[in-house]
């Protein structure tokens, strides 16, 4: 299933969008929800100069260390209004888009209007505008927690997954999507790496997004990576930001500053009580293609020893099913980055068509883990979605 948007022209163009979504949603909201009725000539000056306000917020996303006007926090809370006015207009227009149907049916009360008399006003009554001003009250609400707190909370998921072949079992820790640069929390990166080491793995693996932009200060940054360390190793694959920011540039800074594998297309072998394990790694293509080296890697592997796939992509499943691939473990969504609290499966990601999105899911025999991530991309905030640590209790099954 393709995305929504073109994973391209996202990239190039996000805060692009972001700027202009986000200066009309304020505007929009302010008109609505205060009732103004101001000269038409104010529609066309005041989102302009919101625009350019938002649009000069982002250059702090787009350079490390950030320089020039708007740079520090002010330009971080001036995109964080525009980016929560976004969301809490598409929470409305859901609403809305809710109540036009229920009018349609019947169901809404009389104030709402019968078919007969279905128009905006009877519609979007009085009614409709105290339920909606409560819904983006809630939605304001939940993105600022997000913007505060939400992006650096932290849960550790314990999974037990059978793998046949395995000698003895193994203790796997699954990160990803890392996206250090300049949206990327130094205290709360370090806070995870502890907590990776804190839990004793045996191995260690890593699912792209390393880096989050070309902006990203690598000597800055990849020091950090030597914390993460395993009995076994830790082994890589790089993700979609990783190739936009230079692939073989992230590579060369992680031969450097880390002492990673990095599997570009490559099956590593490790030995586990006197039995091999191997681990196939999938260099990062754009969506539609992120399979197409899968057939070969596995036929690398002995048909009786044991292994799993390291992708980035979670769309590689259906391709890993058929190959009859046992575990493949996956980043790539943030798990939406926004969800309903409470509904983890309700998220952004399947607002834009990505099919699997966060947890785990099984397809003829084979097991896919999506992990949500360590690290925030667009903006620095999460809800309903917390940054993750995967510990996958590898057990020998028939």
């Amino acid at each position: 299933m393709r995305p929504l948007i073109p994973e391209g022209f996202l990239f190039r163009h996000f805060f692009d969008l972001l700027a202009l979504g986000g200066a009309l949603a304020e505007w929009g909201l302010a008109c609505w929800l205060l009732d103004l009725e101001v000269p038409a000539w104010l529609h066309l000056v005041v989102p302009a100069l919101l625009v350019a306000a938002n649009r000069l917020a982002a250059r702090r996303f787009e350079r490390e260390p950030a320089t020039g006007l708007l740079a520090g926090r002010a330009g971080y809370v001036t995109l964080a209004i525009a980016f929560g006015a976004l969301v809490s207009a598409g929470v409305v227009a859901v609403l809305a888009s809710v109540w036009v149907a229920g009018s349609l049916l019947g169901a809404l009360s009389a104030e709402a209007g019968m078919v007969a008399r279905l128009g905006p006003e009877p519609v979007f009554g009085t009614a409709f505008r105290w339920i909606g001003g409560v819904a983006v009250g809630l939605a304001g609400s939940a993105v600022v927690y997000g913007y505060l707190r939400g992006y650096r909370e932290l849960v550790v998921t314990p999974i037990d997954a059978p793998l046949r072949g395995l000698a003895a079992p193994l203790r796997v820790v699954h990160v990803s999507d890392l996206h250090l640069g300049p949206l990327a929390d130094r205290a709360a990166l370090r806070e995870a790496l502890d907590s990776v080491a804190e839990l004793a793995p045996d191995l260690v693996c890593v699912t792209g997004d390393v880096v989050d932009s070309p902006a990203t200060d690598l000597d800055a940054w990849m020091p950090e990576l030597a914390r993460l360390r395993a009995r076994y190793g830790v082994f890589a694959v790089l993700g979609n930001h990783d190739r936009r920011a230079g692939a073989d540039r992230v590579a060369a800074a992680l031969a450097r500053w880390s002492g990673w594998r990095l599997l570009r297309d490559e099956v590593a072998t490790i030995e586990v009580a006197g039995a091999r394990l191997h681990l196939v790694g999938l260099e990062e293509r754009p969506e539609g293609r992120a399979a197409e080296a899968l057939p070969d890697l596995v036929a690398r592997v002995p048909g009786d020893e044991p292994f799993l796939v390291l992708a980035h992509r979670p769309s590689v499943l259906p391709v890993a099913a058929a190959l009859g691939v046992p575990l493949v473990l996956a980043g790539h969504t943030h798990g939406g980055q926004l969800a309903v609290p409470g509904a983890p499966r309700l998220n952004l990601a399947r607002l834009l068509r990505i099919r699997f999105a966060v947890g785990c899911y099984t397809r003829a025999g084979t097991l896919l883990h999506v992990n949500r991530g360590l690290g925030t991309s667009g903006q620095q905030v999460r809800v309903g979605a917390p940054r993750e640590i995967s510990v996958l209790t590898l057990t020998a099954s028939p």
